[in-house]
């Protein structure tokens, strides 16, 4: 029986990550080790998971790993474990709930297949929509996508996503330093693609999401300074820089420059408008 190796990065969510908590120990499947890298909690989060879930395994971070640095640390942690190269690792997020049965499931489709990401289907836990399965990134134009059909899914998130520990050594590591959090689990798929492994997802390995706890920062009403600072930030997800990385770590090499001016050039006008770039001029004293 293969275990699955449950990583989980959290981050001062103490009663969000108790109810993520609650639902794997209520697992039928019995082969589940979860490992928290905690980046940093400050209102007790290791207190309730350790009072949860006695036997999880901490990495405890500073506050500055985000998304893509606690799954690397996750990553380090099981290449210094003997574990099996079928034993499959789920990135999880701590904002999910999920029926008892969700992991068993999982490597219930798994077996027998190879070269698989296996994500499973967000549904809102407000309206009970599929508001994720699978995506369709067309990295000429840096659009995503839903994938209306399963052949045209070719980009994942790490909401959920089973992968054995071969596969996952096949595509390797993240890059926290210049993709910190978003874009890092789309620019790992995407690189996961390319080296072999298909995207998938069924109706029978599904999550409840909490949609309103992912972040959804609009910079329309800020100016000047506040403006750079806010587009600049890693909690923005159009933040420039982290395209740009992204661009350059994703997107075939025909198509670069092109990003590039489609990220840059909307940034440079609306700071150039807001004349964010001027040096100011003290009056002199006239003689």
């Amino acid at each position: 029986m293969e275990t699955v190796h449950v990583l989980l990065p959290v981050h001062n969510r103490r009663e969000v990550t108790r109810g993520f908590v609650r639902c794997l120990k209520a697992q039928t499947y019995p082969e589940i080790r979860l490992i928290v890298i905690d980046d940093g909690s400050t209102d007790g989060t290791q207190e309730v998971v350790r009072q949860e879930y006695p036997s999880a395994e901490f990495i405890r971070g500073d506050g500055t790993w985000w998304w893509a640095g606690c799954l690397q640390r996750g990553f380090d942690c099981l290449r210094k474990k003997w574990i099996k190269e079928t034993d499959i690792v789920l990135f999880a997020n701590d904002d999910t709930t999920f029926a008892p049965d969700y992991v068993e499931r999982a490597v219930r489709f798994l077996d027998g297949k190879k070269n698989c990401m296996l994500l499973s289907r967000i549904r809102n836990a407000v309206t009970g929509e599929v508001d994720e399965s699978g995506v369709c990134a067309d990295l000429r134009k840096m659009t995503f996508r839903e994938a209306k059909e399963p052949a045209l899914i070719n980009c994942l998130a790490t909401r959920g996503l089973f992968l054995r520990w071969g596969d996952v050594q096949k595509v390797g590591g993240f890059h926290p330093i210049i993709l910190p959090h978003y874009l890092s689990d789309y620019e790992f798929t995407i690189r996961a693609t390319r080296r072999g492994l298909r995207g998938v997802t069924t109706e029978s390995v599904w999550l409840n999401a909490d949609l309103a706890l992912t972040a959804n920062r609009d910079l329309g009403a800020l100016v000047g300074l506040s403006f750079v600072r806010g587009l600049f930030s890693i909690k923005y997800p159009a933040n420039p820089i982290h395209q740009t990385a992204f661009v350059l770590l994703a997107v075939p090499r025909q198509w670069v420059l092109q990003n590039l001016l489609r990220i840059w050039w909307p940034v440079m006008k609306r700071i150039l408008r807001q004349g964010v770039l001027r040096i100011p001029v003290k009056a002199g004293r006239v003689a």
